[in-house]
């Protein structure tokens, strides 16, 4: 934009300058007033010569002689450079034969005999001519520069009747021209921005609009309100041969979701966002899409995770002091990713805690409504209880339950086998890097730094053979089978306070390195004869580490600040992947703030000093030891020194952390500290 408003001030002098130059009144070019002292009037030529040697426009300066060519006396009497006195004068008479005014009556002959051949002859025989020729190329001493100016010659008619044609080829060519080019390339070029390359509308309109904007309470439940009214679902067509489809799916999916019949605002909306809305639907029943709508389908879906993620940054920008986002809307659009992966209704999660209800075992193949009750009947209701169950038990299980094939079965020991358990430990520490949760105190305010742990396992790891130096890269592809294009997968760490709905800080990673950490673990467990679920990598790495081994762990860390309100607060910090159900992972970290007195303050100072001496200064950004990023994590079957908390997590995507409401004698949840 800064070149238009550049173009733009130079036109604000250009336009009126030519408008003056070319068309300003004036007297006949002819006519000379010899009683004024004033000049006569330029002509049209003048004037556009005029304008065109201004400094603002193009111009450019040639500098040579008069003559058509550098001066040569040889090559213009046609005698080589060794030629003498008397050759001279023989190619003179020649010559003068040729083109002399007596012998040819010529005028551009005569020109040329006074104005080469002579002063050729005389270059080669007066000394005062040959000492110019000599000092400056020409027999006449030094020659006079000439100006042009780069402009076909119509340019300087002298006829009137040319100056608006000159004007328009000024103003179109010069400056609308120009400008509009401009302005053309530099709204293509700016037309999406972040790194999720998505439209500057649809960023404005999850941020700000009030109506399908991000909202301080939005969870679950009405996170594909805002996710559908993207621009660029709003900017695609609806072509007549649709119709037919279209009415075939909104039946099909008002079936399903009967309580749309009485949301008017429903419809109400533009035919566009109705279509990607019934879609995602669909896609999330797993109902087929009609053939005409396949494509829209499809780039509904490659669109969303980049949208989501979108909304995730959005939810957890700073808007309450002392700098925290909103929680409920970060945590729902995470979890509108592993359904819209995974293909599952998001009225799934309803009734599960932590994300453990018996829906998620509707992400698995050939699962449906009735085998999932069919289970339900034989006390398998969660993911974690389908793989408790030995191998044979679960086989038998899922052929009572509906799935009589080995092919159906194989399918879903693949899915369970894919699925990851995260391990988890998480401290806070201080600006000096001492411990600040537990019963250590920290200030209200200070920026304190969020340090996490990570190992991850798989059930398709702990097999005999298996080689953990397969598990490198940058990241890893989920299991997805419903999703039409390969998934990376991906974790995000989310600490919040769910009391206050704030979130603190936001942590989005993948976690390779965690993976190939859980897997080298588990191949050691094998070797030693030992249950894989039963081995705690993160312990493992701890006594490893006391050996003077290297770390067994991937860590991520972020800056956030402490609570404002004085007292202790239970933060939750919530580990979820974007691509499955069933793993997600909350741990409660506890702090407790004081207020910031003199001596307190004077303390941490002093503490903070010695630390920067000792170059033990903590940061606060992202760390990963161990490798580089990987994949995501789950739940683990080994006991904890610490108690967990989890989220509840019902139609709406509301969490409820076991904070303050624990009892000191619970059990401690697999797979976190």
């Amino acid at each position: 934009m800064f070149a238009i408003f550049v173009l733009s001030l130079y036109s604000l002098y250009l336009i009126p300058y030519t408008l003056y130059k070319l068309c300003g009144s004036g007297p006949d070019d002819k006519v000379t007033k010899s009683w004024s002292t004033k000049k006569a009037g330029q002509s049209l030529g003048e004037r556009v010569e005029s304008l065109a040697t201004n400094p603002l426009a193009i111009q450019y300066t040639s500098s040579r002689a008069n003559a058509v060519q550098q001066f040569d006396p040889f090559q213009i009497l046609e005698l080589p450079i060794t030629a003498g006195d008397a050759d001279i004068k023989k190619a003179y008479r020649r010559l003068s034969l040729l083109y002399h005014p007596d012998k040819n009556p010529d005028p551009s002959a005569a020109d040329y005999f006074a104005n080469y051949i002579s002063k050729a002859y005389q270059a080669l025989t007066d000394e005062t001519s040959r000492e110019n020729y000599q000092k400056y190329g020409h027999p006449d001493g030094p020659q006079a520069y000439s100006v042009s100016v780069a402009l076909p010659e119509w340019f300087f008619s002298k006829d009137k009747n040319t100056a608006p044609i000159i004007l328009l080829v000024l103003l179109f060519g010069g400056i609308v021209l120009p400008l509009g080019l401009a302005a053309w390339y530099l709204t293509r070029s700016n037309k999406y921005t972040g790194p999720n390359q998505l439209l500057h509308e649809t960023i404005m309109l999850y941020a700000q609009d009030p109506r399908y904007g991000v909202k301080e309470s939005q969870a679950l439940a009405r996170i594909p309100d805002t996710l559908v009214c993207a621009m660029e679902f709003i900017l695609m067509p609806n072509a007549p041969g649709q119709n037919a489809a279209l009415d075939d799916l909104r039946r099909r999916v008002l079936f399903l979701h009967p309580d749309l019949k009485e949301k008017s605002q429903f419809w109400k909306r533009r035919a566009s966002i109705v279509k990607a809305h019934l879609l995602v639907l669909a896609h999330l029943s797993r109902e087929p899409i009609p053939a005409a709508l396949t494509k829209d389908a499809n780039f509904i879906l490659q669109k969303c995770p980049a949208l989501l993620k979108e909304l995730v940054g959005i939810a957890c920008v700073p808007r309450v002091q002392p700098g925290y986002g909103w929680l409920a809307p970060a945590l729902g659009s995470v979890e509108m990713m592993q359904h819209l992966v995974q293909a599952v209704p998001i009225q799934a999660r309803k009734g599960g805690k932590g994300g453990e209800g018996s829906g998620n075992l509707l992400q698995l193949p050939g699962f449906d409504s009735d085998v999932l009750r069919r289970l339900v009947k034989k006390k398998v209701k969660t993911l974690a209880d389908l793989r408790a169950l030995a191998p044979e038990e679960r086989a038998a299980a899922l052929r009572d339950a509906g799935l009589e094939s080995e092919d159906q079965v194989e399918s879903v020991e693949t899915a369970l086998a894919a699925l990851p358990t995260l391990w988890v430990r998480a401290e806070v520490t201080d600006e000096a890097g001492e411990a600040a949760d537990g019963d250590a105190s920290v200030l209200a305010g200070e920026v304190l730094t969020l340090r996490v742990r990570l190992a991850l396992t798989r059930a398709a790891h702990a097999v005999p053979g298996f080689d953990s130096d397969t598990i490198r890269g940058a990241s890893s592809l989920a299991y997805a089978p419903q999703y039409p294009f390969p998934k990376e997968e991906a974790w995000y760490f989310i600490l919040g306070d769910t009391s206050a709905n704030a979130a603190m800080c936001l942590i989005r990673a993948s976690l390779v390195a965690a993976e190939a950490a859980g897997a080298r673990a588990d191949v050691r467990a094998v070797a030693a004869g030992t249950d894989p679920a039963a081995v705690d990598p993160l312990a493992e790495e701890a006594d490893a580490a006391e050996d003077g081994a290297a770390p067994r762990y991937q860590e991520v860390s972020a800056a956030f600040r402490a609570p404002l309100k004085s007292g202790r607060h239970v933060l939750t910090l919530a580990c979820l992947p974007d691509s499955c159900l069933g793993c997600d992972r909350a741990v409660p970290i506890k702090v407790r703030v004081v207020e910031a007195t003199r001596a307190e303050r004077e303390g941490r100072a002093q503490r903070l000093a010695a630390a920067v001496a000792a170059g033990e200064d903590g940061e606060g950004s992202w760390e990963q030891v161990g490798a580089s990023d990987a994949e995501e994590g789950s739940e683990s079957g080994s006991e904890r020194e610490e108690e967990e908390g989890e989220y509840d997590s019902d139609e709406y995507g509301t969490e409820e952390s076991g904070g303050e409401s624990e009892e000191e004698g619970d059990a401690p949840q697999p797979g976190t500290t």
